[in-house]
């Protein structure tokens, strides 16, 4: 069957798409208006439609369920709006495929909703604001048997657990990681980032 995803990446998400499928453990450090969480609900509706897997399982993870629902669930519906006999579950931020596969939105903030599933691949946002603890105790074993792919994406918010993990994943086997400034893509024009500059403080700035 051939369907149709209504998104057309960008020159760097598409580079991205095509490196995230060489390695298990990505670390994505980009900054404000890049588009992560577009191109990686997109990825995860990719990975739901080629993976060969029983009744494979991806999740999204927000800090907080209203981030996760206000940030990802819309993108998620819209993108997936042309995939046949396609099911949505309001209640629980879910979307189950004609193939048997699904992706659901989860949050940190309620480990229990994590704890205890299979998962063949999953999207950790807004990383920094998620404990490690979470990460190696509960996300992590949920990869462990499908052998799934985790992917944390970012922006700098001084020295913390997402710190650590985007300086310590070259070292780290079958880990890779991204890092894009707003001054170096063009995503943003020299204008906006002027202005941007005279309105925020040095510090904000460069986060």
């Amino acid at each position: 069957m051939n369907v149709t995803i209504p998104y057309t990446p960008r020159k760097q998400q598409a580079f991205i798409h095509t490196e995230l499928d060489k390695h298990r453990f990505s670390v994505l450090c980009c900054h404000r208006r890049f588009g992560k969480t577009v191109m990686l609900i997109n990825h995860l509706i990719k990975s739901c439609m080629t993976n060969n897997n029983h009744q494979p399982r991806f999740a999204y993870i927000a800090p907080t369920y209203s981030q996760a629902k206000k940030i990802a669930w819309d993108y998620l519906k819209h993108y997936t709006k042309n995939l046949p006999n396609t099911k949505y579950n309001e209640t629980e931020l879910r979307a189950d495929f004609f193939n048997g596969s699904r992706i659901q939105l989860l949050s940190s903030e309620n480990p229990d909703s994590i704890r205890g599933i299979y998962l063949d691949g999953a999207v950790i946002d807004e990383a920094s604001q998620v404990s490690r603890e979470l990460i190696d105790e509960v996300i992590r074993p949920a990869l462990s048997d499908r052998k799934g792919y985790a992917i944390f994406i970012g922006t700098p918010k001084g020295k913390n657990d997402f710190y650590d993990l985007y300086h310590s994943a070259p070292d780290r086997k079958g880990w890779t990681r991204f890092l894009y400034k707003a001054s170096e893509t063009g995503i943003l024009d020299d204008e906006e980032l002027e202005l941007a500059k005279q309105d925020m403080a040095e510090t904000e700035f460069e986060q």
